[in-house]
């Protein structure tokens, strides 16, 4: 059964960053070498950047769908993100990331997770990671933690307003937990959540595209998905957002204030150097995507499932298309996900149930 036609849509989608088509090419090689079963080494690091913003994350994970799709799961030597882009990557790395893709569409878009603007918690965070994550569309974390490719979740420690990153595979801190920290919006969570004795928050506010840090590790290319389109630049917050989050986040805490007041210039700088506006050092390619400026517009709080799934399809119909493979059409199919082994199995997790996915034909 149709879930969306997309015919008559353009049939090429600009990439931005620097030196793009590299990255681009190196990627496609390795997924061919993956497909053979050859080496990965080529003397290059390719790393992963995938951006979150609450039900944004929609962009960045349908897009994760197309590499998945494209069988290139494994082709990234490391994996960053935050907030709803870093639990996108961790669906992506378990080989899920269709099974993820309609979460947003299917299962938080409603009341109960989005609540209305009256609430101390407008988004229930708790909710998303008891009930739909460790549940009804389970996370394979063994997969993850099993995953070649290395995991860094951004988090921002709520004492000193400064961001660290997380390595998933080998923190002493459970997988989930680190997903919620990193994932623990102010303004619309107002919840804090300990990692290794800290009370931590969403490390989006603080470095919400790790793309330096990528760079400093090492990696020569870069693979950006981005979740606004390119002429977006982030805003100074206003007066009454800096009331409200002085009242109920930094409470005297200036480290923390002043964090929040310097978002829009770390997030502007973060895509400078993803469009190649900003220069970085020598010899770093890298190949940004980013929605088109007509698609379909997709804010923090949206709830709208026909907008979701627009936004979805167009980016991952994007995403294949930068790769060569066009699309014309997507369709709603069943696609039941792998039971897990019994000794994996967290308690209360439905593993016999099969789930809808976005599928390209």
């Amino acid at each position: 059964m149709p879930f969306l036609s997309t015919r008559g849509m353009p049939v090429s989608h600009p990439v931005y960053g620097v030196n793009h088509k590299e990255t681009i090419r190196l990627l496609k090689e390795r997924s061919l070498r993956l497909r053979r079963g050859g080496s990965l080494l080529d003397g290059r690091k390719i790393g992963l950047i995938v951006e979150g913003g609450a039900m944004r994350g929609v962009i960045s994970c349908a897009a994760l769908l197309g590499l998945e799709e494209l069988g290139m799961t494994e082709a990234f030597d490391e994996v960053y993100g935050a907030s709803a882009g870093a639990v996108n990557a961790a669906y992506f790395l378990a080989g899920q990331a269709a099974y993820a893709t309609t979460i947003y569409s299917q299962k938080i878009n409603n009341t109960r997770f989005i609540r209305r603007l009256w609430h101390r918690q407008i988004v229930d965070i708790d909710s998303l990671f008891e009930s739909i994550i460790a549940r009804e569309r389970p996370l394979r974390v063994d997969k993850v933690l099993a995953s070649r490719s290395p995991l860094f979740i951004a988090i921002a420690d709520a004492c000193t307003g400064k961001a660290f990153l997380s390595p998933a595979q080998t923190s002493s801190t459970p997988l989930l937990t680190l997903l919620k920290a990193s994932s623990a919006m102010p303004l619309l969570y107002n919840g804090l959540v300990k990692v290794d004795g800290r009370d931590c928050f969403d490390g989006g506010l603080i470095n919400p595209l790790p793309i330096l840090d990528a760079i400093e590790a090492g990696c020569t290319d870069l693979l950006v998905l981005l979740t606004r389109p390119a002429s977006f630049r982030e805003c100074i917050p206003s007066v009454i957002e800096r009331q409200l989050f002085e009242i109920r986040c930094a409470r005297g805490n200036g480290a923390i204030m002043k964090a929040f007041c310097n978002t829009h210039l770390r997030s502007n700088g973060a895509r400078d150097i993803a469009f190649g506006r900003q220069s970085g050092p020598a010899g770093i390619n890298i190949a940004t995507i980013c929605p088109d400026e007509s698609g379909p517009g997709i804010e923090r709080t949206t709830r709208n499932a026909q907008l979701l799934r627009a936004a979805a399809i167009a980016s991952a119909q994007r995403t294949l298309r930068t790769f060569g493979h066009p699309v014309e059409e997507f369709v709603e199919v069943l696609r039941p996900f792998p039971a897990l082994e019994l000794d994996l199995e967290p308690p209360g997790m439905d593993s016999e149930s099969g789930e809808s996915t976005l599928t390209p034909v």
